[in-house]
């Protein structure tokens, strides 16, 4: 994905949480069950919410079904580090907030064959905030990044033992990222992004949006008995993005520099990687089913992150360009399923997800490395109706962070990473 536009930094951040969702910046559930054992969604279905696993999971839900439901992530994470001009210890945390994540689906069954349904919902998030002084602020010191997709689906129930499915996802974004600018460095006036408190900084807030659309595709079979296997494929999105670069001068450099740091347009492209969710379950008995999951997600494409403003008025250049050169990477999940009886089902899964960071090429925007998550759940059915809620404790790797004094990074570690993550799902039956 050749960023063409630090609005598509921003990108790295969906409405999300303090801290990543996911490694990189992906988002892997869309319902309280699939949350709490993406296995079972991805691989046999079971409700509405499994399509955004594998939309060809639709034909496993019969009638019509209307669901909703919320996620909410409460993450944390703390930078320490060193300022490369005087060795003072340096710690900050991330503010804590409550990140919430709606979504929503509806499915029809036409006939015995043939199935449609409709997702809304989001595939990446990341969200930060932090003190506007603090010591990484010439990075970044708040992003943000408001998404929401719509995907219409058609699947077909091809044999008793296999479906297929096909449809469209349909992506906004809406982004927004704030740093300041070292201006008395960049003047001469001190060292160049010196962490320490300084009145001549300028602040720079980068906000843009677009529209994309991909292709959702899936099967799902049951090749021998208790055996089910589900594929999921989400395509890459490309989005053009348009926006503003505004900023925030104090007196002084408004009165030294009025050619530089004013409002312009800014502009540039953004592709969201490939997504393969996949996953084989195995029917223990009529009550418990246990499942492995893999899931691949095509980071490559995030190679580099550019800007492309509209006005020299701005920082001076025409664009901005910084190396991200991410690697492929995949989530290894493990799941179990448990019918207690006809009311009440058992979840409970743990998943492995991979960094896709180049640690040559880190930053501030993106914290922590590989992650742990443990999760649990339950549903409650009744009559047309069901309930289902999860929990998930997310634990970060700390992560080591070179130093990069022209991109604002002091030597530094993102340490103490972790998320909670809490949430529930509501289905009618038609």
């Amino acid at each position: 994905m050749k960023t063409n536009d630090l609005a598509k930094a921003s990108m790295v951040i969906l409405f999300a949480a303090s801290t990543s969702f996911g490694a990189g910046f992906g988002l892997y559930q869309g319902s309280a069950a699939g949350n709490a054992d993406s296995t079972y969604g991805t691989a046999k279905g079971g409700e509405p919410g499994s399509m955004y696993l594998n939309p060809a999971a639709i034909t496993t839900v019969p009638g019509t079904q209307i669901q909703l439901g919320l996620i909410t992530v409460a993450p944390g994470i703390t930078y320490e580090g060193n300022s490369v001009y005087t060795g003072e210890k340096l710690s900050q945390d991330a503010d804590d907030k409550v990140w919430p994540i709606p979504h929503a689906y509806v499915t029809h069954q036409l006939n015995d064959d043939w199935w449609i349904g409709l997702g809304m919902y989001t595939r990446f998030g990341l969200g930060a905030e932090y003190d506007e002084d603090w010591f990484g602020r010439y990075n970044i010191y708040d992003v943000s990044i408001q998404s929401f997709n719509i995907g219409p689906m058609v699947a077909w129930k091809a044999a008793d033992w296999i479906s297929l499915s096909a449809g469209l996802s349909v992506q906004y974004f809406d982004i927004t990222l704030k740093q300041k600018i070292d201006a008395a460095g960049l003047s001469g006036m001190r060292k160049a992004n010196d962490p320490a408190f300084s009145p001549l900084d300028v602040d720079q807030e980068l906000c843009a949006d677009g529209v994309g659309v991909g292709v959702d595709l899936g099967v799902m079979m049951t090749p021998v008995e208790k055996v089910n296997i589900g594929v999921g494929y989400h395509s890459q999105i490309k989005q053009d993005l348009d926006g503003e670069a505004k900023y925030a001068k104090p007196a002084p450099i408004a009165a030294a520099v009025p050619m530089l740091f004013n409002n312009t347009g800014i502009e540039g492209e953004v592709t969201l990687p490939d997504m393969v969710m996949s996953a084989i379950t195995y029917d223990v008995t009529d009550k418990l089913t246990v499942g492995l999951g893999l899931t691949y997600t095509a980071w490559s494409t995030y190679d580099e992150l550019r800007i492309k403003f509209d006005s020299l008025g701005a920082v001076g250049m025409k664009e901005k360009a910084s190396e991200k050169d991410w690697d492929d990477a995949f989530r290894y999940a493990a799941g179990m399923t448990y019918k207690l009886d006809d009311a009440i089902t058992l979840r409970a899964s743990y998943t492995y997800d991979e960094s896709p960071m180049n640690d040559s090429h880190l930053d501030y925007i993106v914290p922590g490395d590989n992650r742990h998550i443990m999760a649990v759940g339950a549903g409650y059915a009744m009559e047309d109706w069901v309930f289902d809620v999860f929990y998930f404790y997310e634990i970060v790797e700390d992560q080591e962070i070179a130093m990069n004094v022209p991109a604002g990074i002091q030597p530094s570690e993102a340490v103490d990473g972790f998320a909670h993550s809490l949430g529930f799902s509501v289905t009618r039956k038609f």
